[in-house]
């Protein structure tokens, strides 16, 4: 008991919430509905219990440093820009009621889209990465606009994303650089069944050093419906860009489609929550490379990756005040491959690695506050100073 009334401490004294912690701890399972599912189903803002504000704690760094595009925004967390799912950002968002009409306006929210595009041309450790000079290389303090109604059990919504700056003069070193987003998402609840789409109009970076950066036209949807006590969901997403060198030539052109189907069943007693899942993946990339597309260098891959993951959460009132939440995922061996095949080379390999990845959590709720967090980051395993409580914040509901 003592070790808890530490934690909640801890927790309290921190000035910031995030119910990323919470879907972070309950392994992002596609039946959650929470303040973070806004971004994914903007119908989502009818059903968190009411008109709300979240602010949103993040994992920040010093600030811009030249050639490290992964770490180079304050507030957009220290991994792998192409790993992060905008997990690290710091963020806010308000919700108000308007009779059966919703608003919200959303700042500092990474575009998972965007962010993982521009994350595979430029991620240290990349073979080549196209833009080492990269300072501003993600979106810069985007801003979400949302709007939506509800008239009896339905209840839609669609959201604006936008992002633009230009920087002239950057670090001394008159390295001009620009980037800009736009996008829409879209979604409604009826009774068991959602749908949601995310379209990715623009997506665009370049610099007078390295290149530029374009954006294809990007598509993310997904369905689902609660059989009784069962949610079935299936998602697709289809993307890609190219880099351009600043004389003109392209040198990078990728795709990538995914598909995935997944079935998680729930089990609900005395405010307490176990749920289990499984699910069937399919990703294919398609990557053409070379100092000029088109000519006899240039080498054209296609990667083609299928998963079985299954995942196990509970979350648990141990309190009025107190709620404890974890989960365990693990991709089953039998179905988890991944073959490559290339110009010069092909091979297809099934990962003997452990995948196996464990989280937690702990919220707090104080009247109309509450405080979330997680105890362990990103699946690790590590109980440190670092890892603990490392995405923490506000939520207040109206």
């Amino acid at each position: 008991m003592k070790k808890l009334l530490v934690l909640a401490v801890a927790l309290a004294s921190v000035n910031a919430f995030a119910t990323k912690a919470r879907i972070s701890a309950l392994a992002n399972s596609p039946h959650l509905i929470d303040t973070q599912t806004v971004f994914s189903n903007p119908a989502d803002m009818f059903y968190v219990g009411g008109d709300y504000v979240t602010l949103e704690s993040g994992q920040g760094n010093a600030g811009p440093v030249a050639g490290t595009p992964a770490t180079t925004t304050p507030g957009t967390g220290s991994a792998a820009v192409g790993s992060r799912n905008g997990l690290n950002n710091a963020e806010g968002m308000v919700v108000r009621s308007f009779g059966d009409a919703k608003a919200g306006f959303a700042i500092g929210h990474q575009s998972a889209l965007a962010t993982g595009l521009r994350g595979d041309a430029a991620v240290p450790g990349l073979a080549t990465n196209y833009f080492p000079n990269a300072i501003a290389f993600l979106q810069q303090n985007p801003i979400d606009l949302s709007y939506g109604m509800k008239a009896g059990d339905l209840a839609w919504a669609g959201t604006l994303v936008y992002s633009k700056a230009e920087n002239k003069v950057a670090g001394g070193t008159n390295l001009s650089e620009k980037e800009d987003t736009l996008g829409l998402r879209g979604g409604f609840r009826m009774g068991a069944m959602d749908a949601k789409i995310g379209l990715g109009l623009a997506n665009n970076y370049s610099n007078d050093a390295d290149g530029k950066f374009t954006g294809t036209m990007g598509v993310n949807a997904g369905f689902g419906m609660w059989l009784d006590t069962t949610y079935l969901s299936a998602t697709i997403q289809n993307s890609g860009y190219k880099v351009e060198s600043n004389a003109g030539l392209e040198t990078r052109k990728y795709t990538i489609t995914n598909y995935g189907v997944n079935a998680v069943s729930t089990v609900k007693k005395d405010g307490s929550e176990f749920f289990y899942g499984v699910g069937l993946t399919n990703s294919e990339t398609k990557v053409n490379a070379g100092a000029a597309i088109g000519s006899a260098a240039t080498v054209e891959t296609t990667t083609t990756t299928l998963s079985l993951p299954v995942t196990m959460g509970l979350e648990v009132d141990a309190a009025s005040w107190m709620t404890f939440r974890g989960s365990i995922t693990q991709a089953i061996p039998v179905l988890n491959s991944t073959k490559t095949s290339a110009t010069t080379t092909s091979k297809e390999l099934n990962p003997i690695t452990n995948n196996t990845a464990f989280a937690a959590g702990v919220g707090l709720k104080f009247n109309k506050i509450s405080l979330d967090g997680t105890i362990l980051t990103g699946g690790s395993q590590v109980y440190s100073s670092n890892a603990l409580l490392s995405q923490v914040g506000l939520t207040y509901m109206f």
